[in-house]
């Protein structure tokens, strides 16, 4: 079994049709255990709400992603850790990279795991240049990542 951590670019692709969606919905697999801090869920809220008053979908859309995801995903395709374990990690790696706290929870979160994050953030997953971060991060879009 494979296990990844997953940031909200990733999880957002399942439900919202766009760039890469079909390679996102790949990590949705038996043979794959995904998690993330529990910041995932205000992190799809935000991206949901973005679209909406972007005009990209109506509020009624946005709501129907979140309850599918609440319904079909959460605790069956990605599991949700507690931020707080992954805090003081998360704080130690947003201050030797630069990156967001949100970033580095998710970064964190691999570490801890031993594995590692998939992000669709690509300038993000190129950004980590320590050798045992960098470890531990790998784009949606990358060849290394065989699903």
């Amino acid at each position: 079994m494979t296990d990844f951590i997953l940031d909200a670019s990733i999880v957002a692709k399942w439900l919202v049709d766009e760039p890469g969606s079909s390679e996102a919905r790949k990590l949705i697999s038996p043979d794959i255990y995904s998690r993330a801090p529990d910041l995932l869920v205000p992190e799809l809220i935000n991206i949901f709400w973005k679209k909406q008053v972007r005009g990209d979908m109506t509020g009624e859309t946005a709501a129907g992603h979140l309850n599918a995801f609440l319904e079909d995903y959460l605790e069956v395709a990605v599991h949700l850790l507690p931020a707080r374990i992954l805090s003081k990690r998360a704080l130690q790696i947003a201050q030797s990279t630069g990156k967001s706290a949100y970033d580095s929870l998710y970064l964190a979160a691999a570490v801890q795991a031993g594995c590692r994050l998939v992000t669709a953030d690509e300038r993000f997953a190129r950004s980590i240049k320590h050798h045992a971060l960098r470890a531990h991060i790998v784009a949606l879009s990358d060849e290394s990542l065989l699903i």
